[in-house]
């Protein structure tokens, strides 16, 4: 019985660890293309500025 416990709480903590490197993942990439967006407007506002 301890071992199915076992088993049960491994397969859980990887499918916890799997999900939130999915989420990781899907952040950063946000944070990626935030990071793009601001620097085309800083680079548009630098030009306007000239």
């Amino acid at each position: 019985m301890a071992v199915f416990i076992s088993i049960i709480i491994i397969l859980s903590l990887w499918s916890i660890t799997k999900t939130l490197e999915k989420m990781t993942k899907r952040i950063t990439g946000r944070q990626d293309e935030e990071i793009e967006h601001l620097q085309e407007i800083k680079k548009l506002l630098l030009e306007k500025k000239e």
